[in-house]
């Protein structure tokens, strides 16, 4: 068994103390091992304010290794570049790194988005869970990451379950920050609590200029143009923004569609209108009781419901109220661009920062299937957008697309030409193996994700779109199952590419209904294991097969 060292040369105490922490569990997972002294290979690791833009170096030798970096937070981005540098076989050896990096990223904002809501594993997993998949991120370059606080559960702050989510996202908030990382709060435009007054509450059905309802309403929104509004919003937002204006808060996103918006007449188009009615109120708030942080205004689902949005948004871009604006948020599927900034660009003087999605694409339930790869519409996206952005917040809803995570990252960091080379070197380090049947099959998962629910099953079949893949990526996975290193093997990640691999495999072979197969059942029950989800996770974020009460799973 191999023996890394890290040595501390001027890191904070706390941020230095997760990193071991972060370390030690890949090493682990790697049978190699982390220790005090007498190392095998010993890191040096330091911070220097003569490095800018979250630059760093590493300079590898065979027996150890010297990282320095602008902050912590780039120290844990160094030493995670370094973990890939070095070629682990998962039984206890290695091939040192014994070369120079000399890295600055090329994108400023490296963010993740934590979807906390609908009980899924942000929101039901151990905390200390969530905290790993924060470590993780941070060894891949991310520098921030962004929760959101779903008002519409609750009555107010003050109820039970809601003080129960405020000191959960209060705890990723310190944790992400005691780590050196920024973070960032997404906000509702016009989100509201259960019982707003129904005499203020939006509108969401098809009027005027509206060709359809605006997604993910849940009629308690607020409307800012009946008298009154503006102020129950500020109220309702006011409330939220104290439970954590103690904390180190870098941004706030303002967000305009799924949950919120109002397509009444005075409000539509919301996105140009009554969006921009309502902003300089709550960036007034922004300021008053969360004065470090800076606003990000989203444009997530424009012309998606409503004609010629983007168009009217972009021309108001040059309006004083945006030149305290950090950042523009913006998401184009497949690269497709709204006819304005394919005309003109990006205006001058405003920066865009994206909202990939990495989690929902293809396939419902998200993630209900195991692992699910995006790489060939991650780079079909990234390419079409890449000079568009300084970077982004792509929207997670759990552990499943950690692979889309870590491609993601290295669009961010500038280290991966595209998403298939970054996959593959996903592949490589994660389990350990260089084999291009391996890579091959995790690519090709992507195939099969494309499914939909049959409307006359009664939610019973789930027909998978192209099952060409399926037997091949069942076959590879099977076979390197039995051949990785045993922690590789069982590890979460790999694991739920198996069960993908075996959920996928069943379904084809029984009509593409998981409960005509015990051994789906059995695969999507352990999936369900794996995200924590339990009797109130909603269906859209666990295997479409139920979830095992407490008792059946002490069984299992």
């Amino acid at each position: 068994m191999k023996k890394i060292a890290i040595v501390n040369n001027g890191m904070g105490e706390v941020s230095y103390g997760i990193l071991l922490g972060s370390v030690k569990r890949a090493l682990e997972l790697r049978e190699c091992e982390l220790v005090g002294e007498n190392a095998d290979y010993t890191v040096t690791v330091s911070v220097s304010g003569e490095y800018k833009s979250d630059r760093y170096t590493v300079r590898g030798r065979t027996d150890g290794a010297t990282v320095v970096a602008a902050n912590d937070c780039a120290v844990h981005a160094a030493v995670g570049r370094l973990l890939r540098k070095i070629k682990f076989d998962g039984k206890g050896r290695f091939v040192p790194f014994a070369g120079e990096i000399d890295h600055t990223p090329a994108k400023s904002i490296r963010g993740m988005y934590f979807a906390t809501h609908f009980y899924n594993f942000y929101h039901v997993a151990p905390v200390e869970k969530v905290y790993e998949v924060i470590e993780d991120l941070a060894l891949r370059g991310c520098n921030c990451i962004e929760t959101w606080f779903d008002m519409h559960h609750y009555n107010s702050t003050k109820e039970e379950e809601a003080q129960e989510i405020i000191a959960r996202l209060r705890a990723i908030i310190k944790y992400t920050n005691d780590l050196g990382m920024m973070t960032s709060m997404t906000m509702n435009s016009n989100e509201a609590f259960a019982n707003s007054p129904e005499h203020l509450r939006a509108r969401w059905d098809i009027n005027g200029r509206y060709f359809a309802e605006p997604h993910g309403h849940y009629h308690v929104e607020l409307c800012p143009s009946k008298e009154g509004g503006i102020e129950k919003i500020i109220e309702y937002r006011r409330e939220v923004f104290e439970c954590f204006a103690d904390l180190k808060i870098d941004y706030v996103v303002y967000w305009p569609y799924d949950q919120g918006g109002c397509s009444c007449p005075e409000c539509q188009p919301w996105g140009s209108n009554g969006f921009l009615k309502l902003f300089p109120h709550y960036k007034a708030l922004v300021n008053e009781v969360l004065p470090n942080t800076k606003v990000v205004v989203s444009t997530w689902y424009f012309d998606r419901f409503v004609e010629g949005e983007w168009a009217e948004f972009y021309d108001k871009l040059n309006d004083p109220m945006f030149d305290d604006v950090e950042y523009i948020m913006a998401f184009f599927h497949n690269g497709n661009l709204p006819e304005c900034i394919k005309e003109k660009g990006i205006p001058e003087g405003r920066e865009f920062i994206d909202f990939p999605e990495i989690s929902m694409q293809y396939c419902s339930p998200w993630g209900g299937y195991g692992a699910s790869t995006l790489a060939g519409f991650l780079d079909r996206t990234n390419k079409a957008c890449e000079s568009l952005y300084q970077g982004g917040f792509p929207y997670s809803e759990g552990i499943f697309e950690d692979s889309n995570k870590f491609i993601e990252m290295e669009f961010y960091n500038g280290t991966s030409p595209d998403a298939f080379e970054a996959l593959r070197e996903y592949v490589k380090y994660e389990f350990c193996c260089e084999d291009e049947e391996l890579f091959e099959a995790i690519k090709k998962t992507e195939t099969a994700l494309h499914r939909r629910k049959d409307p006359e099953s009664n939610g019973k079949r789930y027909v998978i779109q192209d099952t060409s893949d399926i037997d091949f990526v069942y076959n590879t996975i099977m076979k390197y199952n039995d051949i990785l290193p045993e922690k590789i093997a069982r590890s979460r990640n790999f694991r739920l590419f198996y069960l993908r691999a075996i959920i996928d495999y069943e379904m084809k072979n029984h009509d593409f209904v998981p409960s005509a197969s015990p051994r789906c059942v059995d695969a999507m029950n352990e999936v369900n294991r794996i995200y924590y989800a339990n009797s109130k996770t909603r269906s859209c974020v666990c295997a479409p097969i139920g979830v095992l009460t407490e008792e059946q799973k002490e069984n299992v």
